[in-house]
């Protein structure tokens, strides 16, 4: 009897070492594409976006106070009310301080990404701001909703897979200092 062998050439099809020393597979550069493009979300909203929150009108907390109250504002459209009391309260009460956190998360997620750099600590900051938005924002519609649920589910892979080893700063970092716990954590 004799066995007739079989070769499975299909990872080896979608499979092909760089002249950078990576192996890309089709998910590795789903994964990376789905990284860079998640991170112009976050690039948008915080550096050139119409609510732009490097804009001294938002980081002074004028803006962040505009948006909380009125009819349409935060307050009024938080999910749950002791959102509305957190927002009407807290962060009324101290909008520089909330407005720079707003700011630095949104900055943070962005250029983790982008650059491939902690990108767990990236998707971390993605996963906080993104849920933050829901549970403020929930009643001003669907679509900011759903962005923000596609943006927490993608930091959730992102802190899971670590992102940034492939075609990313983390990759490089942690060939170049493979003993650093830190960055296995943080990348």
């Amino acid at each position: 009897m004799s066995k007739v062998l079989t070769e499975d050439r299909t990872f080896q099809a979608v499979k092909k070492e760089s002249t950078l020393g990576y192996i890309f597979s089709a998910p590795i550069v789903a994964l990376i594409a789905i990284r860079i493009l998640t991170s112009w979300s976050w690039i948008n909203g915080a550096f050139f976006g119409g609510d732009k929150k490097i804009s001294s009108n938002f980081l002074s907390g004028q803006f962040l106070i505009e948006r909380i109250n009125g009819p349409h504002g935060f307050a009024a459209s938080s999910l749950y009310p002791w959102i509305s009391h957190f927002v009407a309260n807290s962060v009324a009460g101290a909008p520089g301080f909330w407005a720079w956190v707003i700011f630095l998360g949104e900055a943070v997620a962005g250029l983790s990404f982008l650059l491939g750099l902690f990108t767990r600590l990236g998707g971390i900051a993605s996963v906080l701001s993104a849920l933050m938005d829901i549970m403020v924002a929930g009643g001003n519609g669907a679509d900011t909703i759903g962005q923000n649920y596609l943006l927490l589910v993608l930091g959730l892979v992102f802190i899971i897979v670590g992102a940034g080893r492939w075609f990313g700063l983390d990759g490089w970092l942690q060939a170049k200092f493979p003993e650093s716990k830190w960055l296995r954590v943080l990348g």
